[in-house]
């Protein structure tokens, strides 16, 4: 662990070596989670504080960092009710032949996951871009007196898909699949209607089914709808460090959802499905 912190250290004195312009973001959010799996109470409920920070320094290299604390618990896990780290990440953003946006972050992530990802974005004409993802993670978990990192299930996780933009109507129609961090299989068609700071979107996914001893899901397919809010202010400030409130506000439902198959973990504490994870000038990145 110790030379784990040396060697991110030196890569942040590396990546800021000759760097002029750098930018500190200090920001807070607040995270609902409720599922009604229990059967003592209607919704188990816990709401997160998640202040974070992230630290643009320079030539698309970004430190970003997030602690989370349960305000509200009802149903979870104890450990919860501790501050803790909900993720520390570096990346580093670079594209290739005007086109080629590509991403590499490694760190804490979230999830509980720990490892290096890469992103890959291709937008081949107006409307339609191409896409892939590729990880390699482990588990990690902080209790009260404890930080855990697991070193033996190192677990691949892929996944390609295509987007289509029809400008009249800002719409985006998104298909992806491959292999997800729990180890299983599945594919999801996405289509969002954008407005000018709002995303509002239905998904439906078919995977393979979750069997464990003592839980079963019997159903391969499940869909609901997203909603990403954005709050203001939207336009960016100039200012060496800006206090704001947390970038935006985002609902998921998802029916028949097993709690297990095709999770995703998120890089940044900001990660949304309405910003893309590459400064690709197409379809909602010309928003910006």
């Amino acid at each position: 662990m110790r030379k784990g912190v040396l060697w991110l250290l030196m890569v942040v004195g590396v990546a800021c070596h000759g760097q002029e312009k750098t930018q500190v973001d200090l920001f807070c959010g607040a995270d609902l989670s409720y599922s009604d799996t229990n059967f003592e109470r209607l919704y188990n409920v816990m709401i997160n504080v998640t202040p974070g920070v992230k630290w643009y320094m320079g030539h698309d290299w970004m430190l970003a960092g997030q602690l989370n604390y349960a305000a509200v618990n009802y149903g979870y896990a104890e450990r919860n009710n501790y501050l803790r780290v909900g993720m520390v990440a570096l990346s580093k953003e670079m594209t290739f032949a005007a086109d080629q946006h590509v991403k590499f972050t490694g760190g804490l992530f979230s999830r509980e996951r720990y490892g290096v990802d890469a992103r890959w974005m291709m937008p081949i004409n107006s409307w339609l871009l191409v896409q892939a993802r590729a990880g390699l993670t482990n588990t990690w978990w902080m209790s009260t007196d404890e930080t855990r990192f697991e070193g033996k299930k190192w677990t691949p996780n892929a996944i390609i898909g295509a987007n289509v933009w029809i400008d009249p109507w800002a719409t985006e129609f998104r298909v992806s699949g491959g292999r997800y961090i729990n180890k299983d299989y599945g594919i999801e068609g996405e289509v969002y209607c954008h407005f000018k700071h709002c995303s509002v979107g239905l998904f439906a996914q078919y995977h393979e089914l979750y069997y464990e001893p003592y839980a079963r899901s019997n159903y391969r397919y499940s869909g609901g709808f997203r909603v990403v809010m954005m709050i203001p202010p939207y336009k960016k400030s100039e200012k060496k460090v800006r206090i704001r409130p947390a970038s935006n506000f985002r609902l998921t439902y998802n029916a028949q959802s097993d709690g297990y198959s095709m999770k995703k973990y998120h890089t940044d504490p900001e990660e949304n499905e309405r910003d893309y994870q590459t400064k690709v000038l197409w379809g909602t990145g010309l928003y910006r």
